[in-house]
């Protein structure tokens, strides 16, 4: 190669060298300085530029309305509903999206075909189509009437808007409603960029959902971390993620709500309330087996223990029909209570479905059934209600929690302190919702018994230290859709008796019988029994053999006794409970009460 040709040569490879240096010093450092421009085809090293339509990225029909709440886009349920009327779309949440995130305590009663929304103190009732409402039974009208459309009650943003503290909004373009808590702290920044891209996730491939233009305000959402991303909320309702560099002004502050609630202030049913006690003083409740009027003057021979502050007497039952309430109630009882300076919380209950279902469905009888309620209190002087319905289904679950909402704003208005016993949480009971009973009255009584119950449970203890420990668990942290009783509310159950089981050991048929305390003890212990502590269990384990009718047979009990009830009342302790509630009285050897008293000292 000539010498010539070899100049020309470095020449070229030299200018070329140079060319693409510059290309690259642009492209890294020159670029990412302008890359606001927003020209054609020129973005940062590894981000994406493709813009997704919303309705297109999450695969959803863009005809039917979309809702987001504080944040989070609601997948699972039905949509609202949206009307155009007069110039204006008219917005109206389902009751059951009400129900689960705003307010638990919306109840539809199917046969009154009314709305009830209710607080502490008020009781509200919405009748579709009308625009008369009540409020304690006073009448009031109604800008908006609820709706009822393809068997679901639907009520009117503008009466949510009275309410609750809530901001809901309806934007056409993307047909999508948003939902803002306004009683919550909320941060917002402006865009500092000409133009920043909301992603659909943190990064910077994620397809682009939005690009607001500098000075638009964004909502921001809270995060663990720090990172490059923030997460943020359009004026127009869109969710993405925003470089943190991108914004400023960064403010946070509660937003101004101009408009009247209908009540004194926005209906918060969420907030817990300290329960109608003295703070500090534990509570020991027994209850009272009491079937007749006559039974009174027997169970009066027997003096309450110094260190007992609750006995619950069975005084009400829901009558054959489902109507209103059978009482055996006795004003002697009480002035003999009092006397021993222990409270007196009658009990309430169900007796069976067939009863409970008549009672819970029919709102005559409800309202029947608490003036009954309230005029014995009145006269008998009792202090508090205890209500025990332990025989419902799923169904029922709602109208039982809509009748001790009835019950309890006029016996908070008389100072009576109420109270539920509710069986042990499971899956399948969450029905029951103990969340929401704490939410409406003082106490919460866990029945910590009745582990094994018969031969469909099998052979076991009534009321092992696991079972209770994990009753009492499940019950402060709750089951989904239930949330936690605060353990300030919570009452922990204990068995004044056991279950002295029967097994035949030709055909391993087994049979039980529930037994008081003493009686279970001299049972076994007249045949010989050698008893061996369980400390897993936290109850002595006895067998003994006998022949029966030219059968073997043999009996088994886990014992209830002092040294069992001791076991239990550490996990009182150990979650700082508000005490114990036992069944039942009569049940117990005397030195139970000493160690319960010790523990509640």
């Amino acid at each position: 190669m000539n010498r010539q040709l070899k100049a020309v040569l470095v020449g070229f490879i030299a200018t070329l060298l140079v060319i693409t240096g510059l290309v690259l010093l642009v492209w890294l450092v020159v670029l990412p300085r302008v890359r606001d421009i927003s020209l054609p085809g020129l973005d940062r090293i590894g981000t994406s530029r493709q813009i997704v339509d919303f309705h297109t990225h999450f695969n959803l029909d863009p005809t039917i309305p979309q809702s987001i709440l504080d944040g989070q886009r609601i997948r699972y349920m039905p949509p609202p509903r949206v009307e155009y009327r007069g110039g204006t779309f008219n917005v109206y949440l389902r009751l059951d999206f009400l129900r689960e995130h705003i307010d638990p305590f919306m109840f539809w009663d199917a046969g009154a075909e009314v709305l009830f929304v209710s607080t502490r103190y008020e009781m509200l009732e919405f009748t579709p189509d009308s625009y008369r409402f009540l409020i304690n039974e006073g009448s009031h009208l109604l800008d908006t009437p609820i709706r009822r459309a393809n068997e679901m009650v639907y009520v009117p943003a503008d009466l949510l808007h009275q309410l609750s503290p809530l901001t809901i909004e309806f934007f056409e373009e993307y047909n999508m409603v948003v939902i803002t808590s306004a009683d919550k702290q909320q941060t917002v920044a402006t865009v500092a960029v000409s133009r920043a891209d909301v992603r659909y996730w943190a990064g910077g491939r994620a397809p682009i959902t939005a690009q607001p233009t500098q000075g638009t305000q964004l909502l921001l959402f809270p995060s663990d971390d720090d990172g490059e991303f923030v997460r943020v909320r359009t004026p127009l309702g869109l969710l993405g993620y925003v470089l943190r560099s991108d914004l400023e002004n960064i403010t946070t502050g509660y937003p101004r709500l101009n408009r009247a609630p209908v009540l004194d202030d926005w209906i918060d049913n969420w907030q817990p309330h300290p329960p109608n006690w003295p703070e500090g003083v534990a509570i020991n409740m027994v209850w009272e087996m009491i079937y007749f009027v006559e039974a009174h003057p027997h169970r009066m021979q027997h003096p309450l223990h110094p260190g007992l502050t609750v006995i619950s007497p069975q005084w009400f039952r829901i009558n054959p029909e489902g109507t209103h309430l059978d009482s055996v109630a006795s004003r002697e009882f009480v002035d003999w209570a009092h006397e021993q300076n222990t409270l007196v919380w009658p009990l309430v209950f169900d007796v069976n479905n067939d009863r409970a279902r008549e009672f819970l469905f029919n709102r005559e009888h409800r309202r029947y059934a608490i003036n009954q309620l309230l005029r014995y209190a009145d006269i008998l002087n009792f202090d508090g209600i205890n209500i025990d319905f332990e025989h419902l289904t799923a169904s029922q679950g709602p109208y039982k929690i809509q009748f001790l909402r009835e019950l309890a704003i006029p016996a908070r208005e008389r100072g009576l302190v109420l109270s539920a016993a509710v069986k042990i949480p499971l899956p399948d009971t969450t029905f029951y919702r103990r969340d929401l009973i704490a939410l409406t009255l003082d106490f919460v009584q866990v029945m910590t018994y009745d582990e094994h119950w018969g031969p469909a449970a099998g052979v076991g203890p009534n009321a092992s230290l696991p079972w209770v420990q994990w009753g009492v668990n499940n019950t402060l942290n709750g089951i989904y859709p239930e949330r936690g009783v605060p353990a300030s509310q919570l009452i922990m159950g204990l068995p004044f008796y056991n279950r002295k089981w029967r097994v035949v050991q030709s055909d391993g048929s087994i049979t039980q019988r529930a037994l008081p305390m003493a009686y279970t003890r001299q049972f076994f212990e007249n045949r010989n029994v050698d008893w061996v502590w369980d400390p897993n269990y936290g109850s002595y384990f006895g067998e003994v053999g006998d022949i029966e009718d030219g059968e073997a047979v043999f009996y088994r009990v886990w014992l209830e006794c002092p040294r069992s009830i001791r076991a239990k009342m550490q996990i009182v302790l150990a979650h700082d409970l508000a005490g114990v509630a036992s069944w039942s009285r009569g049940f117990e050897v005397p030195e139970v009460w000493d160690v319960i008293s010790h523990y509640l000292s």
